[in-house]
C-alpha cells in the first residue's frame, strides 16, 4: 500500500495528524466488534502498548485518540513542531514494536502482521480535527452497522443521510457509511479539456485519493472516467458513483467491481427515478455534479441512519 504524503508539508512539523494503517492481509487479528463495543485481543493490547510509547521516543508528539479495528489501526496524534522523527518515523518504530510483540504473542517470528505503509491526513485547524476525531470514534458503530446490515449490498430505497439533499427521493447499492468520511471530493472535469492540462487534472484527483479523499462524482466524461477507473486499481480507494439515471438496471462490471462493492470501498447512489432511461443526459450530469458538490460541503456529523 503506498499513500502520496503531502508535498509542501514537514512532516516533522505542526499539526493534528490522522494515521491509518491495517493488517496483512486484512485478517481480523486485533480485535472483535460486539455490539458496536471493541473487544481487544492480547495482540490489539500490544498495538496500544505500541501507541503508547510514542511520546516517551519523541516529546514533540502527544496523543489524543486511537481505534484499534479488527484488521486495522485508526490514531489521532499532534506534533507540536521541531519533531526529532518524521511521522513515517514514529509510525515505522510503532508497527515495529507491536509487530515483534505479535510474533511473540503467536509464537510465530516470520508471521506477516502489517501492510506496507500507511495512510496520513493532515489536519491545521482544530475544527477539521475534531471532524476527523468524530469519525474514529465512530468507526466501532458503522463497522457493526456493516456487519448488521447485509442488505445494503443489495438495491437500497429511501436511502437517508444527512449528507444527501432530503427533497430528493435517494436509491443505492454498497456502505453507506462512505458517506460519512469527512473528506469528500467531487470529480468534475470539462470534456473540452485535453492535452497536458487534462493530464494535470487526472493526476491531482489521483493524489487526492491516494492521500485518502473519497473521490465522488458521476464519472461520465473521458476524463471522470479516467479517473474512476485507475482510482478504482489504487489500494483501498474508495469512491461514490453519482449514477445519472435510476439503479434498477445496477450491476458492478466484473469480479473486480463487484469486490468493491462487497468490501465497502465502492458506494452507487441515485437521485433519479428507476424509470429515467440510463442515457447520460446533459441536464442529469450537471444535476449529479451540483450533488457531487453539495454533498462534499455538507457536514457528515450527526449521521448514522439506518
Amino acid at each position: 500500500m503506498h499513500f502520496a504524503r503531502l508535498k509542501t508539508h514537514d512532516y516533522r512539523g505542526e499539526g493534528y495528524y490522522f494515521i491509518t494503517f491495517a493488517t496483512a492481509p486484512r485478517r481480523a487479528l486485533l480485535s472483535e466488534i460486539r455490539d458496536g463495543r471493541i473487544q481487544l485481543f492480547p495482540e490489539g493490547r500490544a498495538v496500544v502498548e505500541a501507541w503508547q510509547r510514542i511520546p516517551a521516543d519523541d516529546p514533540a508528539y502527544s496523543l489524543r485518540i486511537n481505534v484499534v479495528m479488527p484488521d486495522h489501526f485508526h490514531g489521532i496524534l499532534v506534533c507540536k513542531g521541531g519533531a526529532r522523527y518524521s511521522l513515517s518515523q514514529i509510525v515505522e518504530r510503532m508497527k515495529a514494536r507491536s509487530r515483534q510483540a505479535i510474533r511473540r504473542l503467536k509464537n510465530a517470528p516470520a508471521l506477516s502482521v502489517w501492510e506496507a505503509g500507511f495512510h496520513d491526513f493532515v489536519a491545521f485547524t482544530s475544527a477539521t480535527f475534531n471532524v476527523f476525531a468524530d469519525y474514529v470514534r465512530d468507526n466501532p458503530r458503522r463497522w457493526q452497522l456493516r456487519q448488521d446490515n447485509p442488505q445494503w449490498f443489495a438495491k437500497q430505497t429511501d436511502v437517508v443521510h444527512p449528507r444527501l439533499p432530503p427533497e430528493t427521493r435517494w436509491t443505492a447499492y454498497g456502505d453507506r457509511t462512505l458517506l460519512d468520511y469527512p473528506w469528500l471530493e467531487p470529480v468534475i472535469i470539462s470534456r473540452r479539456l485535453e492535452g497536458e492540462e487534462l493530464e494535470a487534472v487526472v493526476a491531482r484527483f489521483l493524489e487526492l485519493a491516494r492521500e485518502g479523499a473519497v473521490l465522488i462524482g458521476g464519472f461520465i466524461s473521458p476524463g471522470e472516467r479516467r479517473v474512476a477507473r485507475e482510482a478504482a486499481a489504487i489500494s483501498r480507494s474508495r469512491l461514490i458513483y453519482l449514477h445519472p439515471w435510476g439503479l434498477s438496471r445496477y450491476k458492478p462490471h466484473g469480479h473486480a467491481a463487484a469486490e468493491r462493492l462487497a468490501s465497502g470501498l465502492t458506494l452507487a447512489l441515485s437521485g433519479f427515478p428507476d424509470t429515467e432511461e440510463a442515457v447520460p443526459r446533459r441536464e442529469n450530469c450537471l444535476c449529479n455534479n451540483r450533488w457531487a458538490q453539495a454533498i462534499a460541503l455538507t457536514s457528515p456529523r450527526a449521521s448514522g441512519s439506518n
